[in-house]
């Protein structure tokens, strides 16, 4: 072994710095001499690597114990983590019992760049709180972060909604200082810091005995006395007399304790009167609809993967812009958040809604299951606030003072829910409805499974534009398809499909079994007005709902427009009332005088009236026990286009409004099999009408029918009629058409019915009442074995008997 001493070396220098303990021999270049330092030893990098939170590190219980010092320990967790630049953080198993900041009223804080990740088994639990509002987890302004894994469960089961507060005889200074004035009560003490939502905006219900309509209350920082005070009122009103809550003095920090005082001086009460009091206190905004388990606000590019969120008060997860700027140049499109995602994510029984889109952009909701919102436990009692839907797109921007784009307006500004993909969900039994549109833009609802009744079902606003239903599935709710939504490929079980308010809807690739094809379509349909030729008005009986600078358009189906007028041309309304309008050839211009009323029967309608396109439906269920009638195809209709529709077992009807001058209902390739038709104001071809069983007392087809409000003219070509009873009600021209084993009638009335270059065989014609001259033709047509029962009335022109 060599022993040396460092003193002896010629170039070390131990004179300029004395070694201490851990230091290392260093060598200065500058010096040419090995000099004693301090070793720099690097701190760890987390950049690339997880952090499993240190739980006992950080003073965090994961047994349901110590709400405040967990919530605030996995808070300083993840700044601590973000400090070090670690981007992923793994919370490990166990519940952790979270407590709602007084201030913020969120639990935890996700930082940007961050993803939290809870492991299997862990569960965070919010502790029970009075707050109409919460965030369990709180995103405001966070980009670039992810939350997967784990169990969110809010407090929906002990939820505090209201206090009972008691009083006892004596009163209160002026000065804050309690006295015992014996003709006045207080309440006890009240803490702030334990109801600080609650208490944000608090109301005093009015307290039976009690007469006076008015109480006082005195506010301290932390202690009750004159010293303490913060200010106090004595113009307090009773709820629910008075619904506006009162506030308070200073913040939390310097204002949380409080006392009410009543002068009973006009309603005396015994001690035990007053010992039993259990005053009613509530907050402003009582109905504590705001309490989720996710809230981003301006939040971008964010993902919610994986989680469990159950028994919020409010919303399972809620997206929405990020805060409120009072100058509306102020916004930005940022802030309004997106890119957001939701998936795989199991969202149930909260109590207002399982997601709500309140503005951002760009959001895709995949692969959740969305179930049971506004329900308990037992699936059937209700336990919510409304609306409980799964999924409520609304972002309410017509009540803000965000400048927003909205096309239908030719509106510019910045975007708000739009781009919105609702992708391969199931979405059930929730109690109010499974998916609403309130105000998103180009929202595609693809390949969902929406199932169980409830009164909202499934629907989208009829002015929001660009609106996809793909593929999706319906069981035992119902779809609403209004505005121009576009719909192909859909099954309905025991399910219905309705339609609303349309203007430019798409319906196409539909199956219904044992459900329901029904609805309206007259939008922007008015039909024949009132004119007045002095005034050069137009007059309908109800209100038609347009204002000024409206485009509409005249046409003459039936009757003639007044002279001078185009069905050429688009027309503005001018000096507009409720029920009435003038007419101008430009926006905002001179009235046109009319010359005449031109004859009636001619229309006048929104510009863009009468659109919609229906093909390729099935309504349909395998069997029918009677004759019953059970219209589940049922559309009353103005225009539009129908094609290639099959019903079987059910019967069909479309039909126009009374005194109907609009354009015609085209119908093509309709197949009615076991069923019954009615048929108004319609040009229906290549159709066939089929049975085998027993037929409709009276009749199985209708086309047209006796009521005098009825007379537009049906149309039919190339259909078949097999086995069934058609009665030509109406004013009908039937031409190239089969009939085989029917039975063919018409009822006495003025209308007139033509049957031209037809084909019957087995069939029967049975028409001896009628006592309208010429009410019926049937020419140039071939009869095989056809029995006819008619009298002068019906007219029989060059047909052949083979």
């Amino acid at each position: 072994m060599i022993r040396a001493y460092l003193k002896d070396l010629d170039d070390v220098n131990l004179t300029s710095k004395l070694p201490v303990t851990n230091d290392v021999l260093t060598y200065d270049g500058t010096l040419a001499t090995w000099v004693p330092k301090q070793p720099v030893i690097s701190a760890p990098t987390y950049a690339s690597a997880s952090y499993i939170i240190d739980l006992n590190k950080w003073g965090i219980k994961n047994d349901g114990t110590n709400s405040a010092a967990t919530t605030k320990g996995i808070n300083d967790a993840l700044s601590w983590a973000k400090a070090q630049g670690i981007t992923h953080c793994v919370m490990p198993s166990g519940t952790y019992l979270l407590k709602m900041d007084s201030t913020t009223y969120a639990c935890i804080l996700m930082p940007s760049g961050m993803h939290l990740e809870m492991a299997d088994g862990c569960k965070m639990q919010l502790e029970t709180n009075s707050s109409p509002w919460y965030s369990i987890f709180y995103l405001k302004g966070v980009n670039d972060s992810i939350i997967s894994g784990g169990t969110i469960i809010g407090d929906k089961k002990t939820h505090v909604y209201q206090l009972g507060i008691k009083f006892v005889r004596g009163g209160v200074n002026a000065d804050g200082s309690l006295n015992s004035n014996p003709n006045f009560i207080r309440s006890q003490t009240i803490d702030r810091y334990s109801n600080p939502g609650l208490l944000q905006l608090f109301r005093l219900w009015s307290i039976p005995g009690v007469t006076t309509t008015g109480y006082s209350f005195y506010q301290y920082k932390d202690t009750v006395s004159a010293a303490t005070l913060a200010g106090s009122r004595n113009n307090g009103q009773f709820a629910p007399a008075a619904p506006t809550g009162r506030g308070w003095f200073a913040d939390i920090a310097n204002a949380n304790k409080m006392i009410f005082a009543i002068d009973i001086t006009s309603s005396p009460l015994t001690d035990a009167q007053i010992a039993q009091i259990n005053a009613k206190v509530d907050a402003q905004n009582y109905t504590h609809e705001w309490g989720h388990g996710i809230q981003l606000l301006g939040a971008n590019n964010v993902q919610i993967l994986d989680v469990d969120i159950s028994n919020c008060t409010g919303d399972g997860v809620v997206t929405t812009w990020l805060e409120y700027k009072l100058n509306p140049s102020d916004y930005t499109q940022e802030q309004m958040g997106s890119f957001i995602t939701v998936h795989n994510c199991n969202l149930h029984h909260c109590r207002r809604q399982g997601i709500s889109l309140i503005g951002s952009t760009d959001v895709t909701v995949s692969n959740n299951k969305i179930h049971h919102i506004g329900y308990a436990d037992d699936g059937v009692t209700e336990d919510g606030i409304s609306p409980m839907f799964g999924i409520d797109i609304e972002s309410m921007w017509s009540e803000t003072n965000i400048p927003t784009w909205r096309p239908e307006l030719n509106q510019s500004g910045l975007e708000l829910n739009t781009r919105i993909y609702i992708k391969d969900n199931y979405i059930s039994d929730n109690r109010r409805g499974h998916f609403v549109n309130a105000d998103g833009i180009n929202i595609v609802v693809e390949n969902n499974t929406f199932s169980g009744y409830n009164v909202g079902g499934i629907s989208s606003y009829p002015n929001n534009m660009y609106v996809k239903y793909v593929n999706n599935t319906f069981m035992g709710c119902e779809l609403v398809v209004k505005g121009d939504n576009f719909l192909c490929g859909a099954v309905f079980n025991n399910a219905n499909l309705t339609i609303a308010d349309v203007s430019g809807a798409v319906i196409t690739n539909c199956q219904i079994k044992n459900g329901a094809f029904t609805g309206s379509a007259l939008t922007g349909y008015f039909g024949t007005p009132t004119v007045n030729v002095a005034a050069s008005t137009f007059t309908y009986g109800a209100e038609h709902g347009m204002g000024n600078g409206a485009k509409i358009v005249f046409e003459q189906w039936l009757g003639k427009v007044p002279t001078g007028i185009s069905v050429d041309k688009l027309y503005y309304t001018v000096s507009v009332t409720p029920t009435s309008f003038k007419v101008s050839e430009s926006a905002n211009g001179a009235a046109i005088t009319l010359t005449d009323a031109g004859t009636t029967g001619f229309n006048i309608s929104r510009y863009n009236y009468g659109r919609f396109y229906i093909s390729d439906i099935v309504v349909e269920r395998d069997w029918r026990a009677d004759n019953s009638l059970s219209k589940n195809f049922s559309l009353l209709v103005s225009g539009g286009v129908i094609r290639n529709i099959a019903v079987k077992n059910y019967e069909l009807e479309i039909v126009s409004p009374a005194n109907y001058v609009g354009r015609p209902i085209i119908i093509d390739g309709v197949t009615v099999i076991e069923g019954g038709a009615n048929f108004e104001s319609c040009e229906l071809s290549n159709s066939s009408f089929l049975r085998i069983k027993t037929g409709i007392l009276g009749g199985d087809i209708n086309l047209g029918t006796t009521d005098a409000q009825y007379t537009r003219k049906v149309l039919v070509d190339q259909c078949m009629f097999q086995n069934v009873g058609v009665n030509y009600n109406g004013n009908v021209t039937n031409n190239r058409s089969t009939f085989l084993k029917a039975n063919i009638g018409k009822s006495d009335n003025m209308n007139a019915a033509v049957i031209t270059n037809s084909y019957l065989e087995d069939s029967n014609i049975n028409m001896h009442w009628l006592t309208h001259a010429n009410s019926m033709t049937i020419a140039r047509s071939i009869f095989r074995n056809v029995a006819t029962d008619v009298n002068a009335n019906t007219r029989m022109l060059d047909n052949l008997v083979i």
